[in-house]
């Protein structure tokens, strides 16, 4: 067996972005969004296609918002084009549900043609809101949004792989990352066997190594003999079939594996440790 990336991991490291949102285009209707005093519309001329319309109901200032799922501390870059309609000015804001613009906002947009606008923001919880504003409490004023995309700023795996966990499971590992998971699983590693996942120090001569002093640690949750383990970020299920979100499986040994362990044969209850773990990028 070997070690084996996922689709999500390799196109992450080739710098894919995927974005975070739905319907960011808006090309045929308004999914995914939704309106507070404000009435949503896909209309034509739109930046690329038909764009968003929020108009206003008239009780207070319109307004389309979309929750999105997010990791603490990850760095996130929005972009979206924005349009004046009948409404003065227009507004993107970036916060929670109950302050919609406690961690970013571009506000009193006032774009006559189409015009890119970015934001870059630390996600401060799970979940984080989205909302694109008309200004004008007017009924039926209304302000323009088009080609909206929210992705993570990564700089390489280290950043990747912030806040990963590792799953140990029987038997052998699947033919690829990105399948679901084979066999029954033993125990997860995170740190210091809690809730928050493990992290990585500096990366020297072409290998990430974790944190220095970090307890990478779990307690076993079944009898078994580990086979195989499944490193996987922040967010993902590692049992389900993935080919987005970034993640590697490798083998388990006593030696000559991709993961080594003292003793493969796991018992209830057992905390398990690893002390060292790294990753290396190719050299050719």
């Amino acid at each position: 067996m070997a070690l084996r990336l996922s689709t999500g991991l390799r196109n992450k490291i080739l710098g894919q972005r995927a974005s975070v949102a739905v319907n960011g285009t808006f090309d045929a209707d308004t999914t995914g969004w939704t309106g507070v005093g404000a009435t949503l519309t896909s209309v034509a001329g739109g930046q690329s296609g038909n764009c968003l319309s929020v108009a206003s109901s008239g009780a207070a200032l319109g307004q389309a918002y979309q929750d999105l799922t997010t990791i603490v501390g990850r760095i996130y870059k929005l972009t979206a084009y924005f349009k004046k309609g009948t409404s003065a000015t227009g507004s993107i804001l970036v916060g929670s549900s109950g302050a919609p613009n406690e961690i970013a906002e571009l506000t009193g947009l006032l774009d006559a043609d189409w015009a890119l606008k970015t934001i870059l923001f630390m996600a401060t919880a799970t979940t984080t809101r989205i909302t694109l504003q008309t200004d004008d409490p007017t009924a039926s004023e209304t302000s323009l949004f088009d080609e909206l995309v929210v992705d993570e700023v990564l700089d390489g795996v280290r950043d990747i792989l912030a806040g990963c966990k590792i799953a140990i499971y029987t038997g052998p590992q699947p033919a690829t990352a990105d399948l679901s998971a084979s066999g029954t699983l033993l125990c997860t590693i995170s740190n210091a066997g809690g809730a928050e996942g493990l992290t990585w120090g500096d990366t020297v001569a072409g290998v990430l190594s974790k944190t220095v002093g970090e307890v990478w640690q779990g307690t076993t949750v079944a009898d078994g003999t580990a086979g195989w383990f499944r490193c996987y970020q922040a967010g993902d299920n590692p049992a389900a079939a993935e080919t987005v979100l970034a993640r590697f499986d490798g083998s388990i040994s006593t030696a000559g594996a991709q993961l080594n362990m003292s003793s493969t044969n796991m018992v209830t209850d057992a905390v398990q440790t690893i002390s060292t773990f790294t990753y290396t990028e190719p050299a050719s």
